[in-house]
């Protein structure tokens, strides 16, 4: 996707990412700078309260210090059938998700979630992998169940919501 399509708050939404995100195998793929192009492998940004997860992000230096996009190629959001919390017993009490729903065909993987917490609510943004332009798959949907745990420490009581990807759930701590 060429940076004509992108607005200029996913572009500010770009500027919070951090210098390590994990790849789907857990390992940390280091964003790099070079020759004036900022290249960062997966992102995520909250826009306006919408969800959007990207690969392969290159930003341009310009002269003036501030950075274009050049490219990012947006993932699919997976599609979520349930959202379930899960809180033990234990003080402070841990906050888990299952989330369950559908990939939209089984030759694609979940990439890691991205959490995004405002205020009392939750925003999880579940992406999926993209084939690339030569692989071919069977056109079925295939199940997944996936556990993603919520950061709630030092978190007041209240009523909270979780959103994974158009998907409410409620939970009070």
């Amino acid at each position: 996707m060429k940076a004509s399509s992108f607005t200029s708050s996913f572009l500010q939404a770009l500027a919070v990412v951090s210098a390590f995100i994990f790849s789907s195998t857990g390992f940390a793929q280091p964003a790099t700078f070079k020759e004036g192009i900022l290249q960062i492998p997966q992102t995520a940004a909250l826009i306006k309260g919408e969800a959007h997860y990207c690969n392969d992000i290159q930003l341009a230096l310009d002269t003036n210090g501030n950075f274009t996009v050049l490219e990012a190629e947006p993932s699919p959001l997976a599609f979520v059938e349930s959202v379930t919390v899960i809180m033990t017993k234990s003080l402070p009490p841990q906050v888990s998700i299952v989330v369950r729903g559908n990939k939209s065909v089984p030759c694609v993987e979940l990439q890691n979630p991205a959490i995004f917490r405002d205020g009392f609510s939750f925003t999880v943004a579940l992406a999926e992998t993209k084939m690339g332009p030569a692989e071919t798959c069977i056109a079925i949907i295939e199940p997944f169940e996936t556990h993603i745990r919520l950061d709630t420490v030092g978190l007041e009581s209240g009523i909270y919501t979780v959103d994974v990807n158009g998907k409410e759930e409620g939970f009070s701590l």
